[in-house]
């Protein structure tokens, strides 16, 4: 079964449906394992509260060998928290002892914040004080299943989408005799152009900017489809001309537009640019909140939790690539052109010159 999202030869809706349903199955697998606990402390986060003293405290590690035979044998290490708690309910005196497998900043946590003859606050059930939560209320370790729970979810939803759009709504076969990309308009043709936030011209009329997105993807610059419109709009206003411009003269640009013998068939210096706007805005994002939240607890614990690792390594991630893909597009600006700007221009000027020697 294959799966195209886009493109001529669309997926059947069944096809599209079917691999939803799976993605989004998978994407429940986690969730699913992880519920009874994220019960467990759900129901705990309505128990009483009482001060425990720490009487005891250790924690320990074990080194192994880990890795494989491709990657290499490595020493890895696992941190358990011995710990022996003393609290009292309703003037009885309870003990509580158990070790638990933690993360290396969870064993940092322990000894920074809760060291021997320290206090710590739980939560108890009141129908059995013996049963306790040392850590009310901590979602954290469900936000990673939670988060390819939700992601599969999108997935799936793209999937139902398109199959529900092509059930209700089907896309009519291509007509292989149409091969203009030019679309008809009724609109008188004008040469009205705009900025967006990226920076990239966009003109009014519909036909002009489905040539101008052509001649793009054939490496044109900006600067040249505004230069190579601007022309076409002086000869277009100027009333003494008989011959306007209309679809069918952008259907004749069209042609020698895919008849140039371009080797790039996208304008990547502008996919690259719009890229580094977006990683750059996330990078300035994860700095502001790695300050608040990463360095604190690095600074405190002399460790960071896996949420903290995504921070720091998303926040160094997004600069390095912001800085690479911005020397990129200015490698890549150097080679992309193919010279058809400059041939579209000099046809343009040639046709206004021609016209006012005839």
């Amino acid at each position: 079964m294959e799966v195209k999202l886009g493109g001529p030869e669309q997926s059947t809706p069944g096809a599209l449906i079917v691999v939803g349903i799976v993605v989004f199955v998978l994407g429940c697998i986690w969730p699913v394992i992880a519920l009874g606990d994220f019960t467990d402390e759900l129901e705990a986060r309505s128990w009483n509260t009482v001060d425990a003293t720490v009487l005891e405290l250790e924690i320990e590690e074990y080194n192994y060998e880990c890795g494989d035979s491709e990657s290499g044998s490595s020493t890895c290490t696992d941190y358990y928290a011995n710990y022996m708690l003393r609290y009292v309910v309703d003037g009885i005196t309870y003990t509580h002892s158990d070790e638990v497998k933690v993360s290396h900043f969870e064993s940092r946590v322990w000894e920074v914040d809760y060291p021997k003859n320290s206090t710590r606050e739980i939560a108890y059930d009141s129908e059995d004080p013996n049963n306790i939560d040392i850590d009310q209320g901590n979602f954290a370790p469900f936000i990673p299943p939670a988060l390819v729970c939700l992601f599969c979810t999108f997935l799936a939803s793209l999937c139902f989408i398109g199959a529900f759009r092509e059930i209700f709504n089907p896309r009519e076969p291509v007509n292989p005799d149409e091969k203009s990309d030019i679309p008809y308009s009724d609109e008188p043709l004008h040469f009205a152009s705009v900025k967006n936030v990226w920076g990239e011209l966009h003109f009014a009329h519909p036909s002009v900017e489905a040539l101008a997105r052509k001649m793009k993807s054939y490496s044109c610059t900006d600067a040249q489809i505004d230069e190579f419109f601007l022309i076409c709009k002086k000869q277009n206003q100027d009333k003494s001309n008989s011959t306007p411009l209309d679809r069918d003269w952008l259907i004749e640009i069209e042609e020698i537009v895919e008849t140039h013998d371009s080797e790039a068939s996208r304008d990547l210096v502008g996919l690259l640019k719009k890229g580094r706007i977006v990683v750059a805005g996330i990078g300035v994002v994860l700095v502001v909140t790695s300050l608040i939240v990463v360095l604190p607890l690095l600074t405190k614990y002399g460790a960071l939790p896996w949420y903290g690792w995504v921070l720091g390594i998303g926040t160094l991630g997004s600069i390095g690539l912001s800085f690479v893909l911005t020397k990129i597009a200015q490698e890549t600006a150097k080679f992309s052109d193919q010279g058809l700007g400059e041939i579209l221009v000099e046809f343009a000027n040639e046709e206004i010159h021609g016209y006012y020697e005839d």
